[in-house]
């Protein structure tokens, strides 16, 4: 309760803050403000300059312009830095030197226009925010509109509601000063009448309030600030229990109604004795450490801006530490050799493998004495791989030792049988043979020759020799080296040619072979086959009734390019008694026939009602100069 002195203080206080300088409607210069307000956002820090439209509009009033307005800071900026901060900064130092407050309020204004920007939403704190999701990964979006002073129709200001503000709940419609939603009820022409603030902004080619932060109807007083509520909190830990040898890592979530999770104070009581053990810090995690065993409360209390607090608490068990390892064992050694036996040119790869009680196996250090005299021949290393050879034949006792972290050892032998030297190396190399053969053993200028080497060596498989060839002799080798024993090859020219093959061996010796081929001219090609036709009948078979009539279509096919006039003929046969015959005829009787094309003509055999029922065979014989072709047809003449 304030007592009456302060009470009239802070009459004396809201007074003085209205009595400030409103710039005038006529055009004439801008004013300054002369005394800051209250801001009416409970998140907001700053005072706030009383201003009209035309002071953050400047000299270009009613246009929008950055030149010339006391909130310009160079040639391209202006207002505050960023748009998008929560905690923008109360003033700037504009272009002329000076400190200008970035936080405004406008009285007597109208929203001309209010709309939900959908295209202009986000699930993200912005960096200068801090980033990281919004709370409950929800999606927010901005909602916008224009300002303009009462009494004017041109010069406005663009207001708003920013997302990372919504996302805060520094404004939205439990904030009542920042109310995005009932704001809409008070759009109009300019019969209702608003007093708002925000920090000045300069988005590239106009003014805006953003962020907008507070709105309420002229004439009224300012909302009052949305009660406050308590923090909630809780913590998990790591691990889930220990003895009083683990070091425990606590962590604290915490979320509030009006403060960011960073900004909510925590402190920890371990013993859940009611004493904190930790004084208030922003910081959520936390370590401890206990020296005796037994089910410990561990309590968390959280406090917000506003001093309401909330507590947690968890039991963490806590258990006496493990007893103490056995008392120490020697390790044990063995080792494999390879390979097992040799020769005195071998070298033989020892690998030891060890293990213990205690120590890991690669902490463990081994030992080698090579010939089993006592006297060790390595010094001590955790390598467990060594190698050795032999000057004198004989069965060697190997001996490995081992020694653990608290000096006990251990030790393991195996001999390994070593034999005299091997025998002297084979004699020198020498060249390898080679020769090779080829089909067809002769040709013209478009045959492919296929040629095939035969090499051998006193070294080297056949196999891996490599060959190359000189397809005419003249010393430059055509091919390279290859162990691929065939190739081909076309002469472009008649003549004799020596072809050559040289052959190589892995030491480098080398032998060549050659032989004569003889390519002759090719042979002319064939004389194009004669001109001729083939004859073709369609239907192949013919059913009449007596008294009727049937046709084929018979059509010629030039081949080989044979064209002329064709004369067409038909016969008709029976090996049967026949009596009265059908008739044939053809229509045209004569066709021309184009080279490589196709004619067609009409057979058709009828017949009357006395003609004799049976099978007959039908002939159409074709003729072209010297060619003759025919087709035949089975016709089926029955009664009625």
């Amino acid at each position: 309760m304030l007592t009456l002195s302060a009470a009239l203080l802070v009459l004396v206080l809201a007074v003085l803050a209205y009595l400030v300088v409103i710039s005038p409607m006529d055009g004439s210069a801008q004013t300054v403000a002369t005394s800051g307000l209250a801001s009416w956002n409970p998140h907001v820090a700053c005072s706030a300059d009383s201003v009209a439209v035309q002071d953050v509009l400047g000299p270009g009033y009613p246009s929008q312009d950055l030149s010339g307005s006391r909130y310009q800071k160079n040639s391209t900026d202006g207002g505050v830095p960023s748009k998008r901060a929560l905690s923008p900064p109360c003033s700037i130092t504009n272009s002329a030197g000076q400190s200008v407050s970035t936080f405004v309020q406008i009285d007597g204004v109208y929203l001309s226009t209010y709309t939900f920007d959908s295209h202009d939403c986000s699930t993200q704190f912005k960096r200068v925010n801090g980033g990281g999701p919004y709370p409950n990964n929800e999606t927010f979006c901005e909602n916008v509109g224009n300002i303009l002073q009462v009494g004017t129709t041109s010069g406005q200001i663009h207001i708003e509601f920013d997302q990372d503000w919504l996302a805060a709940d520094y404004c939205g419609s439990d904030v009542p000063s920042c109310d995005n939603v009932t704001i809409a009820q008070q759009q109009s022409n300019g019969d209702i009448s608003l007093d708002v603030q925000g920090f000045v902004y300069w988005d590239g080619d106009h003014w805006e309030l953003h962020p907008f932060t507070a709105w309420k109807p002229s004439g009224s007083p300012p909302p009052p600030p949305p009660p406050n509520a308590p923090p909630t909190v809780d913590f998990t830990w790591t691990p889930a229990s220990g003895d009083n040898t683990t070091v425990f890592s606590f962590t604290a979530t915490a979320s509030d109604d009006h403060d960011l999770s960073s900004a909510i104070q925590v402190r920890w009581d371990w013993q859940g004795d009611g004493v904190w053990d930790t004084q208030w810090s922003t910081t959520k995690t936390a370590s401890h450490q206990y020296h005796s065993a037994g089910n410990k409360t561990v309590i968390i209390e959280a406090m917000d801006s506003g001093g309401l607090a909330s507590t947690q608490s968890h039991v963490v068990r806590v258990s006496t530490p493990s007893p103490p390892p056995p008392s120490d064992a020697p390790p044990t050694v063995d080792f494999a050799s390879t390979p097992n036996s040799g020769n005195t040119s071998t070298i033989f790869s020892f690998n030891a493998t060890a293990a213990d009680d205690h120590d890991s196996p690669t902490s463990i250090q081994v030992r080698w004495d090579w010939t089993g005299d006592g006297t060790w021949d390595t010094a001590w290393s955790p390598t467990k791989t060594a190698s050795q050879s032999y000057s004198s034949a004989g069965n060697k006792t190997v001996v490995v030792q081992a020694m653990d972290s608290g000096g006990l050892t251990s030790t393991r032998s195996h001999v390994v049988r070593v034999t005299a030297s091997p025998p002297p190396p084979p004699p020198p190399n020498a060249p390898p043979s080679v020769d090779f053969t080829w089909t067809p053993t002769s040709g013209d200028t478009t045959t492919v020759f296929t040629f095939t080497a035969q090499a051998s060596d006193d070294h080297d498989q056949a196999s891996a020799i490599q060959v190359r060839w000189d397809w005419n002799g003249d010393g430059t080798w055509d091919t390279t080296w290859s162990t691929t024993k065939t190739a081909t090859h076309t002469f472009s020219s008649a003549g004799s040619y020596t072809v050559v093959v040289q052959a190589a061996d892995s030491g480098g010796l080398a032998a060549i072979q050659s032989h004569e081929v003889s390519v002759t001219i090719p042979p002319p090609p064939p004389p194009p086959p004669p001109g001729d036709f083939s004859i073709g009948a369609s239907p192949t078979s013919l059913t009449i009734l007596c008294g009727s009539s049937g046709s084929s279509t018979i059509t010629l096919t030039s081949l080989n390019g044979l064209s002329g006039s064709a004369s067409l003929s038909p016969s008709i046969s029976s090996s049967g008694l026949v009596l009265i015959w059908p008739t044939g005829s053809v229509s045209p009787g004569t066709v021309t026939l184009a080279a490589d094309g196709t004619a067609t003509s009409t057979l058709t055999i009828s017949t009357s009602l006395l003609t004799t029922p049976g099978t007959y065979t039908v002939t159409v014989t074709a003729t072209i100069g010297s060619v003759t072709h025919s087709v035949s047809l089975t016709v089926v003449v029955k009664l009625l």
